[in-house]
């Protein structure tokens, strides 16, 4: 049977950094050692939008944490699912440009303290995850892409860093420590690709049980519980050739998910639409109010929590300009 285990991986990625925890283990295991020491245990917490441009969000899924640092500064986390089979070699000018945005809409809503004085920028450490087949040969420092002729102007150009996750050249085991995180990478590395998925399944499935007995039963769990293609019998076929004898097992466990992934994502389509009403409404009375409301305020509004969207619904009548509903918000 020809299909595809994840069918968006944008809502795949998205599902898998919003269990508790994966998003928190996912910075603390891949950033920079010296960094992920710098940063206070507490969860980091997702902020609403994206920066990704509209005819690349086929290609490329982002998520954006603020996080707080062991001092009680603030700096941002930064990351870019990459789903191309190959790597893009603009991905570092790329990157420059998301974080410019990242800077520029903090600046317009945080930039001045309570007394007009100009705050300094928080940092931003970017991290790409990639997926595709082929090696990531492209370098890590915006400084090593340019045409710099001699050493010596390097001090003297633009340059930073971004971490990297390639899942095709980390060994399995060491995907990740949280089970959850671990087996939601070993799915983005061993079942992201069209082809059969009886055997996609059979491949996932040994590679789980390489890495132990909870594994297997953890792989189950989050394909019954992900909207996929997957069916029972699909399953069930394929774990008879991975754990002949056990199937039967495995699938009562798995039945019992399936059950608890659909009222989840019954409550998760619920919560969505409602937020999603919620926003259309908000621009409309923006529009109405203010006229035109631009294309990156648009994004952040369509992004947002509930809770967000209320508090700014009702500053709206009180404030005189665009600006003052978002600027009231964070007074809040």
């Amino acid at each position: 049977m020809q299909s595809r285990l994840i069918q968006r991986h944008d809502q795949f990625f998205k599902h898998l950094l919003d269990h508790p925890g994966t998003a928190g283990a996912l910075i603390r295991e891949r950033l920079p050692k010296a960094v992920a020491e710098l940063i206070s245990p507490a969860d980091p917490v997702l902020l609403p939008g994206t920066f990704v441009d509209k005819e690349l969000r086929e290609y490329r899924t982002d998520r954006l944490y603020g996080v707080t640092t062991r001092t009680g500064g603030a700096a941002f986390i930064y990351v870019l699912m990459e789903h191309k089979s190959s790597p893009d070699p603009r991905i570092d000018l790329q990157l420059l440009g998301y974080e410019t945005r990242i800077w520029q809409d903090w600046d317009r809503r945080e930039g001045r303290d309570a007394d007009g004085r100009v705050r300094k920028l928080p940092p931003i450490f970017p991290l790409v995850v990639y997926h595709g087949e082929a090696e990531w040969r492209i370098p890590l420092s915006f400084a090593d892409g340019l045409d710099l002729g001699d050493e010596a102007m390097r001090p003297h150009v633009l340059d930073f860093r971004y971490s990297l996750l390639d899942l095709g050249r980390i060994d399995d085991g060491g995907l990740s420590k949280a089970e959850r995180l671990r087996v939601g990478l070993l799915i983005l590395k061993h079942g992201s690709r069209d082809g059969d998925l009886h055997h996609t399944l059979v491949r996932l499935g040994r590679a789980a049980l390489a890495l132990g007995p909870d594994d297997l039963i953890a792989l189950v769990r989050y394909i019954m519980a992900e909207p996929n293609a997957v069916e029972a019998a699909i399953l069930r076929d394929a774990l008879r050739e991975i754990v002949p004898g056990q199937e039967t097992r495995l699938m009562s466990i798995a039945d019992e998910f399936r059950a608890e992934g659909i009222l989840i994502g019954e409550a998760r389509g619920k919560a969505e639409g409602k937020a999603e009403g919620k926003a259309e409404i908000l621009l409309r009375q923006l529009r109405r109010r203010f006229g035109s409301v631009p294309e990156d305020r648009a994004e952040r509004i369509s992004g947002a929590s509930d809770d967000q969207l209320n508090a700014w619904a009702e500053t709206i009548l009180d404030a005189a300009t665009l600006d003052e509903v978002f600027a009231e918000h964070r007074a809040n």
